[in-house]
């Protein structure tokens, strides 16, 4: 698949019945490596767990520097809807916000979630990283209920900082008390999206891309989505808790089932995720926790992995790579101190 011929694919057009997905995917950098092989993993196990035409279109979120590179590799897999997206055709402010301190992927990927209403075709978007499988059969009617998609619940005091930041970036109570949701794999509604998108214009008096890339601050598209869709009143119309009783699937599974580190990283983990008795349908085996030689040798016993070998991804930074996001942190650490700083500041002189 080329470049020119992906970007031809662009023309969005009405779904129904099927899901988009949308998967931002990045190859430079020290974190980054083994993205395209993960990438191949998770394409082996939609092939073979997703009911046929359950993806309208799977969008694939790249920089400009790494297109050419990654649409190479996606060549390989005709038989899925794949649809590339440049970043740079889409999200101007990645060009404009360039100092060290502004360059996070981290956040940079969760604003390619966020913006998922300017590029995806359908109601609902599927949001996938290259680090998730599937584990069991999927359909349509396994994630959206009735017109509402299921929603995975997290308590909020798993990551309490995510929703203070988040809230106060959207002039809204964090609700602490309240159910929260969980990370990717989910599924979004485009509606609220575009709701979130215009209540942090409408607080900050600012683009939103422009507000998020200079908020530094701890704030997610999923604590940002999930406060945007109870503040506006969207949430019950567009999602089910997966757990409703309605509702028969998990959208995950159990996140102490899943691979989030070091110290739960081994092939009997792996294993567990397509046997244990969980109803969940996705799983996260972590970057950098286990290989993805490993986890395609345990995938392999449960349905055919299409492996493709790939040259390495010649990066511009050469040798000072790690100098360079050692800088960067360096510097975003300060940001983020001076930013809360003055948001403190601020705070206290509207209550003297």
């Amino acid at each position: 698949m080329s470049v020119d011929a992906a970007i031809e694919r662009e023309t969005p057009r009405a779904l129904t019945g099927t899901l988009s997905a949308l998967l931002p995917v990045k190859v430079s950098g020290r974190h980054y490596g083994e993205n395209l092989a993960r990438l191949d993993l998770l394409f082996s196990s939609l092939l073979h767990f997703a009911v046929p035409g359950l993806f309208g279109e799977i969008l694939i979120v790249v920089p400009a520097n790494e297109a050419d590179y990654i649409a190479r590799h996606l060549e390989n897999w005709p038989e899925l809807p794949i649809r590339l997206v440049i970043e740079d055709e889409h999200f101007p402010a990645f060009r404009r916000f360039t100092r060290p301190w502004q360059i996070r992927p981290w956040q940079r990927q969760q604003i390619i979630k966020l913006n998922a209403p300017a590029i995806a075709s359908g109601p609902f978007v599927l949001m996938l990283d290259p680090d998730v499988l599937a584990v069991k059969p999927i359909a349509y009617e396994f994630l959206v209920q009735d017109g509402r998609a299921v929603l995975e619940p997290e308590p909020r005091t798993v990551h309490r900082r995510w929703w203070q930041d988040s809230a106060a970036l959207l002039d809204v109570e964090p609700g602490l008390d309240r159910q929260g949701i969980g990370v990717t794999p989910a599924i979004l509604s485009t509606e609220i999206l575009t709701e979130v998108q215009s209540r942090l214009e409408a607080v900050s008096g600012r683009p939103w891309m422009d507000t998020l890339l200079t908020s530094y601050c701890d704030w997610t598209e999923f604590t940002l989505y999930l406060l945007a869709a109870e503040s506006s009143g969207l949430l019950d119309r567009c999602h089910i808790w997966a757990d409703d009783p309605a509702v028969p699937h998990r959208l995950q599974v159990d996140p102490d089932i899943s691979i989030w580190d070091m110290n739960g990283a081994s092939v009997e983990a792996v294993q567990r995720l397509f046997t244990a008795a969980d109803s969940g349908l996705f799983a996260v085996v972590q970057g950098g926790t286990i290989s993805a030689r490993e986890v395609a040798g345990v995938a392999e016993e449960q349905f055919a992995v299409r492996s493709i070998p790939c040259e390495p991804f010649e990066e511009s930074a050469g040798g000072g790579l790690k100098r360079t996001e050692r800088v960067r942190t360096a510097s975003r650490l300060v940001a983020q101190a001076l930013y809360r700083l003055r948001r403190q500041v601020r705070s206290q002189l509207k209550t003297a």
